[in-house]
């Protein structure tokens, strides 16, 4: 199906209840412009795109427009002869399309950061974990405040093979990711672990989808967002096990810290179990910082900014624990200091 004939997406659908699609394109909904191809630098040294990327088998709009508005891809292999890969994306143009596929043949490491002043940002991550490999990912968005990134994600898990995930938002304006993973054969697992910042009138919305199509499989998700001034975080996540799956464990956690009255954050965990013998969990929890950790602080002589910045970081830090790859998480962890130095 092409982009003209899919019917433009109103708020009854789950997927774009809280970001209308007219907020992420990057021009008119009823029009699909021609794009740049992004920079992208590859252990220091830029690639180049010279393969087609593949079409998706998603009716979906946002991965059907931007692959139609820049057909190309650029091939990320992490393989023995390049195990730990450094990403950086960028653009001099106003608006660029990227399109990263991934092939992971062994156990290894692959960190992509987006940066620069564009205005707009299509990102498309397409991804194999082959089996019995272990990729560790890592992916910081230090965009600038004022870009808009609409961003999808399709990953695909074989036999006994382990995506360990990690992301920092905190760049851009208006953010519309969707994250899916497939955990295709037994003994799959993925750990997935996102943390969000908004502040000032910073937008971000994370569509996390898992699904389950071999049984002994497992999955975990943890967001957690610190939202202050009149930042707006939404965090849908939909986990799915399909029938004659027994055996799988998938739990998912949504955590917000808000620290403004003005502040909004909206998690909405879902599950669609077909199978008896398996262990799904789900969770969703907001509040304020305390004011006891506030004054205990101050007590010992941090300013109330300060302290509150402090145990922002610390709330966020935790979420990349999980992570055991080192280098992917001092990255993310390096990343979140740097932000409140």
């Amino acid at each position: 199906m092409n982009y003209l004939e899919i019917p433009v997406p109103n708020r009854a659908q789950h997927l774009w209840r809280y970001t209308p699609w007219s907020k992420v394109h990057p021009t008119e909904v009823g029009s699909v412009p021609k794009i740049s191809t992004a920079k992208v630098i590859l252990n220091d040294v830029e690639i180049k795109s010279n393969d087609k990327r593949q079409k998706s088998n998603l009716e979906e709009i946002s991965r059907v427009f931007l692959q139609e508005s820049n057909n190309s891809m650029h091939l990320v292999s992490v393989n023995e002869a390049s195990p730990a890969n450094l990403i950086t994306i960028s653009s001099e143009e106003e608006q660029a399309i990227c399109h990263i596929h991934v092939e992971c043949s062994t156990s290894g490491s692959l960190i992509v950061k987006l940066d620069g002043a564009i205005n707009w940002l299509g990102l498309h991550i397409t991804g194999n974990v082959a089996k019995n490999c272990t990729l560790s990912f890592g992916l910081v968005n230090d965009l600038a405040q004022h870009s808009t990134i609409l961003r999808c994600e399709d990953w695909n898990l074989l036999r006994d093979s382990v995506l360990e995930y990690g992301e920092l938002s905190i760049g851009g304006s208006q953010i519309k990711s969707d994250i899916r993973t497939s955990l295709d054969e037994v003994n799959s697992s993925l750990t997935q672990n996102i943390a969000v910042i908004t502040e000032d009138s910073r937008h971000d919305d994370h569509h996390i989808e898992i699904l389950h199509r071999s049984g002994n499989t497992n999955s975990s998700l943890n967001v957690s967002s610190a939202c202050s001034d009149k930042g707006h975080t939404i965090g849908t996540g939909l986990l799915m096990i399909q029938e004659d799956c027994d055996g799988c464990d998938a739990g998912q956690v949504f955590k917000n810290l808000l620290l403004s009255d003005t502040a909004k954050a909206e998690s909405i965990p879902e599950l669609e179990v077909l199978s008896d013998d398996v262990k799904a969990a789900h969770g969703a929890a907001s509040s304020s910082v305390d004011s006891e950790q506030i004054h205990y602080m101050m007590s010992r002589g941090f300013s109330k900014v300060h302290a509150e910045a402090l145990i922002v970081e610390g709330f966020l830090v935790s979420c990349f624990a999980k992570i055991n790859n080192n280098e992917v998480r001092q990255y993310l962890i390096g990343a979140l200091t740097a932000k409140y130095l």
